[in-house]
């Protein structure tokens, strides 16, 4: 009796594995009427408008503009130099000492900033994320764990250093134009985020933090107000061999 059940089971798997072929097909348009799910509301659409013409007003604010197109690139890039820049900047103007800066490149969500106007609402866009300004305080053995992780990531948005990737190693490392000591305790510029062992940045844990309670995004804005105009920087911060 086993045998039979066990022949018909495997009948009924052979008949419906057979193979299934298209006999005809009909294209066809349909329009789609706007919100034909009926989700507006205009009722709510009334009481948002003042706050979303408001918002709009900020978003839209001119606050500088961009001499050449930034980009996106590794293993640096115009964009990534210029993010890093202003944060270095925010935390060398608000602690005792900062040597360098070292971003995630994951945390810049637009591929470029093209030539012309840059509107707050864009900045929104190049930082979507409430990301805080950190400086870690890291010995010489934790910085050359942070040199591997770059290179391992073939490169990062940085400002104040210098170094080579070769075979997927750093070398070459120069801080403020000065060769990497790693007798030396460094102070390093990066955000929560990246503090917090973002993207395998487990070397920070190492170091001692001061939190800024300023966001990485406030602070790029506050350096295209005054700076007005930014450069296309890519003077070679990191280079690939």
């Amino acid at each position: 009796m086993k045998n039979i059940l066990f022949a018909i089971g495997i009948l009924l798997i052979g008949a419906c594995s057979g193979t299934y072929q298209l006999a005809k097909h009909t294209d066809i348009n349909i329009r789609v009427i706007a919100d034909s799910l009926q989700l507006y509301d205009s009722t709510i659409a009334f009481m948002i408008a003042p706050y979303k013409q408001k918002l709009d007003a900020q978003m839209n604010e001119v606050i500088g503009e961009a001499e050449q197109t930034l980009t996106k690139e590794l293993p640096d890039g115009t964009l990534g130099n210029f993010a890093a820049d202003a944060c270095l900047l925010y935390a060398q103007n608000n602690n005792a000492t900062v040597d360098f800066c070292v971003l995630n490149a994951g945390g810049i969500r637009l591929p470029a900033i093209q030539k012309g106007p840059i509107t707050i609402g864009k900045l929104y866009e190049l930082m979507p994320f409430d990301n805080m300004i950190e400086v870690v305080e890291l010995e010489g053995n934790a910085c050359k764990e942070l040199f591997a992780w770059i290179a391992k990531w073939k490169g990062a948005p940085v400002s104040g250093i210098e170094l080579t990737i070769t075979d997927d190693e750093a070398n070459n490392v120069k801080i403020k134009g000065e060769p990497f000591n790693e007798s030396k305790t460094y102070f390093v510029a990066t955000t929560d985020y990246v503090a917090n062992g973002g993207d395998g940045a487990a070397m920070f844990a190492k170091g001692k933090r001061t939190n800024n309670n300023y966001k990485l995004r406030d602070a790029i804005i506050d350096y295209v107000k005054n700076k007005q105009t930014i450069k296309a920087d890519n003077n070679g911060r990191i280079k690939q061999n």
